[in-house]
This record gives C-alpha cells, sequence and structure tokens, in this order.
C-alpha cells in the first residue's frame, strides 16, 4: 500500500506542463467558474496520472482510468493495482494498493457547524455521548470506507460499523455484507507544515493494515 499527499497549490512542477490531460478532463476543468477550482482540478488529475505513471512506469499520458458505475476509479490495463483518491481544497491524497481494494480520504481541519447533525444524516447509528471531536475522524473514516466498497456515502455509509471512544478516536469494526476478507481502517492528523493546512486523513483496506495511516503517507511535489 502506497498512499501520497500533494498541495495543490505548491510551485507547480515541471511535469505539470506536460500535457497529459485527457479531453474529457480539460473539458471538466473549463467547467469551474472559479480559476483557482479549475487550477486545483487539473493539477490534481495530472498528478494522479503523474504519481501513478510513476508506480506502473507508464508514460501518465498513456494510463486509462476508467470509473464505476458508483464512481470508484480504476485501472483497466492494471487490474491488479486498486487505487482510490481524495481532495480537500489544496490538498490531495492518493492511494494504491496491489493487495486488495482500498479508499482514502482527507479533510482540511475547520470549523464544521452542527457537526453531529451532519454525521447523524449519513450514519444514524451514532451513540449519543459522541462528542465533535470525533466528526472528522468518523467522517473521513466513513467516506474511505465507501469509497473501498465503491457504494458511496448515501448507499454504503450504513453498512460501515464504527467504533467510538471516550476520547474522540473511531475506528473501524467491519464493513457488514462486503465479503470474507477483514477490513481494517485507521484515522490521523497531519499537522500544518511548509504552507500545507493541518488535515485529518482516512485509509481503509480490505484485509490487515500494518501500521498507522500516516506511516505510509509520502508528501509529494
Amino acid at each position: 500500500m502506497q498512499t501520497w499527499l500533494v498541495n495543490l497549490d505548491a510551485k507547480e512542477p515541471t511535469w505539470a506542463r506536460d500535457g497529459a490531460l485527457t479531453e474529457e478532463e480539460r473539458r471538466r476543468g473549463a467547467e469551474f467558474a472559479d480559476t483557482l477550482l479549475a487550477r486545483r482540478f487539473l493539477r490534481s488529475r495530472l498528478t494522479v496520472r503523474h504519481l501513478l505513471g510513476e508506480r506502473l512506469s507508464v508514460p501518465p499520458a498513456e494510463l486509462h482510468i476508467a470509473y464505476h458505475p458508483g464512481g470508484k476509479p480504476y485501472l483497466p490495463d492494471h487490474a491488479g493495482l486498486q487505487i482510490s483518491w481524495s481532495r480537500s481544497e489544496s490538498l490531495l491524497l492518493l492511494g494504491a494498493s496491489s493487495s486488495g481494494p482500498i479508499g482514502v480520504d482527507i479533510e482540511r481541519q475547520r470549523p464544521v457547524p452542527t457537526p453531529l447533525d451532519v454525521l447523524a444524516t449519513v450514519y444514524p447509528a451514532l451513540p449519543a455521548a459522541v462528542g465533535p471531536e470525533s466528526f472528522l475522524p468518523a467522517w473521513t473514516l466513513l467516506e474511505a470506507a465507501v469509497k473501498a466498497t465503491g457504494r458511496g456515502l448515501s448507499r454504503g455509509a450504513r453498512d460501515v460499523d464504527l467504533v467510538f471512544d471516550v476520547m474522540g478516536a473511531v475506528a473501524l469494526r467491519g464493513i457488514r455484507g462486503r465479503g470474507l476478507g477483514a477490513w481494517s481502517g485507521r484515522t490521523g492528523v497531519l499537522p500544518a507544515q511548509g504552507g500545507t493546512p493541518a488535515a485529518v486523513v482516512a485509509v481503509v483496506v480490505q484485509g490487515e493494515m500494518v501500521g498507522s495511516c500516516l506511516s505510509s503517507v509520502k508528501v509529494r511535489p
């Protein structure tokens, strides 16, 4: 398993000008009315292509990325590598696994109005004693879990079984009805550094995860 963290607002690397985007990606970028949002979207797609191409020794422009009906990305020409990515403002988190499904999520740390009400809309089993400090760990774990299964929050969040402790930590107990293999997930806090804002990240994989999710995160330009 590998995960990469990229600040999309950092200085643009040379490879980001190599024209590896598809016509569809360019069309989607052109739909943004806001120039900053458009630039972040286009750079995120270039970054995904660059990092995965580097991993697979494939030119970024030749990497075929497709999507399942629920929106989960996959690589038709490289079925042995499963992928997931997430964006939060200027931050991109990309994950890849050669041992089974993977889901990743990142959320920049920020105030969220009525966080528990928001969480309960997708996770009605929220225990009454849970405090607002559990919101981002729980939300990122839910997002990562449903990205791993390909079901999305609206359909898949209620299949996710979370465990909350009194200190605000959240863990993944499992995902109901999603195959024989055990699922494991971790959350962690990435502190602000070098112009990159603080964020909460989550990684979910099928099978056992060795170490923390932060231990696999590589910060890339």
